[in-house]
């Protein structure tokens, strides 16, 4: 297999010679850009090399878990509406408020599959890479009956760098305003859509519900669940070394405005997002590096 031009950023790059299992399959997908299919015993799932976006994953026996849009864009330059997007180095407009582009430039950098190898547990592993403005991301991606994704940033350059990461999980729900997120009651958050900074700073009470458009951070590393009723599951998300959590959900007010994303779908879908973000934002030492995890799981609820 001959690698695609590294330069073009609509092609991502992929390693000479690089062997799939019979579980995957490497090829163009929308709007022609690379992707990784994975159909395993223990589930499928697809991962666009344009910003390293997982779009889907069902495990085996399942329903589809990710919610993508069905406007998003597959230009090789914007960044995917939906899937799992990493942002990185900052997150929205980063910790000074001025980060260009908003979400930093690896949701839309291409990335490059290193190896793609089959698990134990009848699962498929992907390993993929970016290096820019000396910052190294390595990208695992473990596909089976849970999604396992694990991050690794490595600091390249010569002085020390605070980043912020985080993995923007879009989750489906088959009704966003039935469903519950419960795992943050006591957690501290910030709201982003508060109409001035003193006004921005409450504590969780209870479980999150959301009835109007959300976009919160929150001082927590604990897990999480998210119960959605209409498709009679939980789903579980359990992090290491991510004390943030950021649920969002646009609502019909700010999802209207955005091309990339049907103005019926707000209700059937939740961010649920893990990092380090803000005053979490780790601090990498040159030569250094700092890495997170996340696990999502699935538990039927139906009787």
């Amino acid at each position: 297999m001959t690698a695609p031009n590294v330069g073009n950023p609509t092609r991502p790059a992929v390693t000479n010679q690089l062997r799939l299992p019979r579980t995957a399959a490497l090829g163009p997908g929308r709007g022609g850009q690379q992707r990784l299919l994975i159909d395993a015993p223990a589930g499928a799932a697809e991962i666009y090399l344009h910003g390293a976006t997982v779009t889907s994953w069902v495990p085996r026996g399942g329903s589809e878990v990710i919610f993508t849009s069905r406007q998003a864009v597959f230009d090789g330059a914007t960044a995917i509406r939906g899937g799992i997007p990493l942002c990185l180095p900052e997150f929205g407009v980063g910790i000074n408020g001025d980060a260009v582009p908003k979400h930093g430039w690896a949701r839309i950098a291409p990335w490059r599959l290193l190896t793609v190898t089959s698990t134990d547990g009848g699962g498929v592993r992907a390993l993929l890479s970016v290096s820019r403005d000396r910052l190294t991301a390595l990208y695992e991606v473990e596909v089976g009956k849970t999604l396992r994704l694990g991050l690794s940033l490595r600091n390249e350059g010569s002085e020390p760098r605070t980043v912020e990461a985080a993995a923007h999980t879009y989750l489906s729900v088959h009704d966003v305003t039935a469903s519950r997120i419960s795992g943050l009651a006591g957690a501290p958050y910030n709201d982003n859509l508060a109409r001035s900074p003193q006004e921005a700073h409450h504590v969780q009470e209870g479980d999150v519900t959301i009835h109007g458009p959300v976009d919160r951070i929150y001082d927590s590393a604990e897990p999480i669940t998210v119960t959605d009723p209409g498709h009679q599951r939980i789903i579980g998300i359990d992090k290491r070394n991510a004390p943030s959590t950021i649920v969002w959900n646009p609502w019909s007010t700010h999802s209207a405005p955005l091309p990339d994303m049907a103005d019926d779908e707000f209700p059937t879908m939740v961010c649920v997002e893990s990092g380090a973000v803000r005053a979490h934002a780790p601090t990498i030492a040159p030569g250094a590096s700092w890495s997170m995890q996340v696990t999502v799981s699935v538990e039927s609820t139906a009787v």
